[in-house]
């Protein structure tokens, strides 16, 4: 079979032109050059700062009692009575209430070793001041055994007599931990279950026998007091995101590798942000805080933001691609990401991210695009 030479030179011509320009695909506003698909890890983080702020406790929907070896905590709860027709006399006992939620043990495990542990009581007089770190608490009451390994239980501890005595109308009760080692949450200041008093009276029924009544007050006000333990965290070699505080750390990348001219543009497929977490130096609680780790990435001027969630080997969702596309577009040279959690407060856990700019990336999945 013979091909003649004018029908050659165009099939070699069609070769040609299908090479040099290959088929454009669309989407939405973009046209996409199928062949420049590409898959980079950047290390191109060029610095990482970190921030701190404590989180206004009083309202807070949590409280925390414990001590351990990152974080000490404790509270004061005052209870107004309204009016002084309050018998208090005639009182036969008055408890102070606590729903517990939960308590982790202090090495971020998924288990107790104890179902029990110690907190002490306390009565706070105007002229006291609260000491966390001197463990300095105001009039020592007592202390009492309490269920940790059960979660969403009650607490009750029995007043002294004479906390309370006829005319009061204020008092203030703290719980600080008296042992090491846990870390328990209760429903806080923000909650309709806050710590409450319960005045009990027996008093004689229509039969001769007796039978109890109370009356309940809930907290007016919840106070924190919250430390961080002096050097439990290596803050030479990592900075810290806690779900106990409102810490935040910036991430500065370069953009340089987007740089593209003309009519071009880089269109981000996918990315991704991967902060130098160091499971040695964190502490992740796998039941709840930690089945996953969630954080919010904002980036600042924008302000976009999108939520990644970490669960303590690999990323359960980890897309930034929006915040990565809109910087490109608007020509920045640098991206700015910030990275919080998105439960401060909640939760004990906290993860530690290396300051070494080297160990942190930004991966991405992109290819060229012209506007149609």
């Amino acid at each position: 079979m013979k091909i003649r030479i004018p029908f050659a030179v165009a099939l070699i011509a069609l070769f040609l032109w299908s090479c040099d320009e290959p088929i454009a695909y669309d989407n939405d506003s973009f046209t996409y050059n199928p062949f420049s698909f590409t898959q980079d890890t950047l290390n191109n983080v060029t610095s990482i700062t970190a921030g701190d702020a404590d989180i206004e406790w009083s309202s807070h929907f949590r409280a925390w009692v414990g001590d351990t070896d990152y974080y000490k905590s404790g509270f004061i709860v005052e209870f107004n009575f309204p009016d002084t027709s309050l018998d208090i006399a005639g009182v036969d006992s008055i408890l102070f209430k606590i729903q517990h939620v939960k308590t982790y043990p202090e090495d971020g495990s998924d288990t107790l070793e104890a179902t029990h542990s110690i907190f002490g009581y306390y009565e706070k007089t105007m002229d006291q001041n609260i000491n966390i770190e001197n463990s300095t608490y105001g009039s020592f009451l007592g202390t009492d055994s309490m269920n940790i390994a059960g979660g969403n239980n009650f607490w009750n501890y029995t007043l002294p007599i004479g906390v309370i005595e006829e005319g009061d109308a204020i008092v203030s009760l703290g719980v600080f931990p008296a042992t090491t080692d846990y870390f328990s949450s209760i429903y806080g200041g923000g909650s309709v279950s806050r710590p409450s008093l319960s005045f009990y009276y027996h008093l004689p029924d229509t039969a001769g026998d007796d039978s109890a009544t109370f009356i309940t007050y809930l907290a007016d006000t919840l106070i924190m007091h919250f430390t961080e333990k002096a050097a439990a965290f290596d803050r030479v070699q990592f900075d810290y995101i806690s779900q106990l505080k409102t810490d935040s750390i910036q991430m500065t990348l370069s953009l340089q590798d987007f740089d593209v001219e003309g009519d071009t543009l880089q269109h981000i497929i996918n990315s991704s942000i991967f902060p130098g977490i160091d499971n040695l130096a964190s502490a992740l609680y796998k039941p709840d805080s930690l089945f996953r780790f969630s954080m919010m990435v904002e980036e600042p001027i924008s302000g976009y933001s999108t939520t990644i969630e970490y669960d303590g080997d690999d990323y359960n969702t980890n897309e930034i691609k929006y915040l990565v596309q809109s910087a490109i577009d608007d020509k920045q040279t640098e991206l700015d990401l910030i990275l919080r959690s998105t439960n401060a407060g909640y939760n004990p856990g906290f993860i530690a991210i290396s300051k070494d700019v080297t160990q942190s990336a930004l991966y991405v999945s992109s290819s060229l695009a012209v506007k149609p």
